[in-house]
Order: C-alpha cells, then structure tokens, then sequence
C-alpha cells in the first residue's frame, strides 16, 4: 500500500513540477536542466533525474516553439514581396537601389525576430547550448536517462 501510495506521489509531483517551466518569467535553460540531470543519475537520486530530465525536455519544446513563433511573426510583418517605399523605378548610374531595400527587410526582420525572441525568452545567451548538448538531445539520450530512472 505504501508502495502505491509514494508512486501517487511521485507522479503528482512530476506532474506539478512540469506545468510550471519558467521561472520568474524566463525559461530555465534545458541544458542546465540536462546536467542536473545526469548529476542526479550519478548520485542515483532517480525522482530528481525523472524531474530534471522532463522539465529538460519540456523546455527545450517550449523554447523550439517560441523561436518558431517570432519567426513566422516576424516573416508576416516584412515580407519581400511588396515594393519597398521610396524604391521607385531605378535611375542609371545610382546603383543597386534594390539590393539596399532587400537587405535593409533582412536587417529589420532579424531585429524583429531577436525582440521577440528576448521579449520571451530572456536574454539571447541564456539559451545558447553547446554542439555537445544538442547532440545528446539528437541521439535522444535523454529518454534512455529517464527509463533506467523510472525503472529503478
């Protein structure tokens, strides 16, 4: 019965915890979630690996889907199709007005993504994770953390 009842717990306490993925407003970086995680693992401390380890894992969809986000948001707000005000028909000899007015949208579009992405996000450097890191997520080690640590 103690059993049963510490497993209610438990998952009560990994479903509370993985509702709640920012903090102050800022999403935790999931790589620091990640090496909490591995920590845990080494100490054998399972319920802090489930935890660490999902919340990385959260964090790091949650991330994916907001940069995504911003950057159809921004797409929408500068496009390249419509003919740049003041670009007129071009005068020999003036040059590539048109290229200026081209990398002048690509300018204002990566402002606009970087603002939204801070506005959400916190600072840009919170977020930068290491080719490490991005590789164990890729090989989807994270998951085969978290059935050895269910299963203990």
């Amino acid at each position: 019965m103690w059993t049963s009842l510490s497993l209610i717990l438990i998952l009560s306490t990994v479903h509370f915890t993985l509702c709640d993925t920012q903090i102050n407003g800022i999403f935790e970086p999931y790589d620091l979630l990640f090496d909490n995680a591995v920590e845990a693992y080494y100490k054998q401390d399972w319920l802090a690996v489930i935890l660490n380890m999902e919340r990385a894992l959260r964090n790091k969809a949650a991330l994916r889907k907001i940069q995504t986000h911003c950057r159809l948001s921004c797409a929408n707000h500068t496009t390249f199709g419509e003919p740049f005000p003041g670009v007129g028909i071009p005068i020999p000899g003036t040059g590539a007005v048109e290229d200026l007015a081209f990398f002048q949208r690509i300018l204002k579009r990566a402002d606009c993504v970087n603002a939204c992405e801070s506005e959400k996000l916190g600072p840009p450097t919170l977020h930068k994770v290491s080719e490490a890191i991005e590789l164990e997520f890729k090989k989807r080690t994270p998951y085969n953390y978290l059935q050895v640590a269910y299963f203990k």
